[in-house]
């Protein structure tokens, strides 16, 4: 029959330890004791206090870090030329804003009063400023269709526009 469990005593490790720290002199006693808090504090810094002052640095780099962004993006100016209002046959006024934005060539075909604007392996990041530039300006694109280009970012844009 096993021995019944005392919650009282302490383990059998625990005895073992105490009576050996017993057995040291007083001498050996103070420099283990020393040694043990020595440890403890070292564990407490490696584990617990530099992780924490490390990951407070890298938020506060973080945080100057977003608010440099933050203010350059406040004081930028606008992202893309703005677009003037069309003056003059749309033949002639909208290669005129789509260079503007860097497109070139335009392909314009007068339709009655409208047009159908062709433009081929133009950047993309460059046709949704200028489309939107387009409608900006009082055009109102009737039809938008654009498809994937031949080369990466680039598009073939096809747009039906009346003044």
């Amino acid at each position: 029959m096993k021995a019944p469990v005392l919650l009282n005593r302490a383990s059998p490790a625990l005895d073992a330890a105490a009576a050996w720290y017993a057995g040291r002199s007083r001498r050996e006693q103070i420099l283990l004791a020393g040694l043990g808090g020595l440890l403890t504090v070292a564990v407490l810094w490696l584990l617990i206090l530099r992780p924490l002052l490390d990951a407070r640095a890298t938020a506060i780099d973080r945080i100057a870090a977003y608010e440099t962004v933050m203010v350059r993006i406040r004081t930028a100016g606008p992202i893309a030329p703005t677009a003037a209002g069309l003056s003059g046959p749309l033949e002639t006024a909208i290669p005129a804003q789509a260079a503007t934005f860097g497109i070139i060539p335009v392909s314009v075909t007068p339709d009655g009063d409208a047009a159908t604007v062709t433009v081929t392996e133009a950047r993309y990041d460059s046709v949704i400023p200028w489309l939107a530039g387009l409608e900006a300006s009082g055009a109102t694109l009737s039809s938008v269709r654009i498809d994937r280009g031949s080369q990466a970012g680039a598009v073939n844009v096809s747009v039906r526009v009346q003044p």
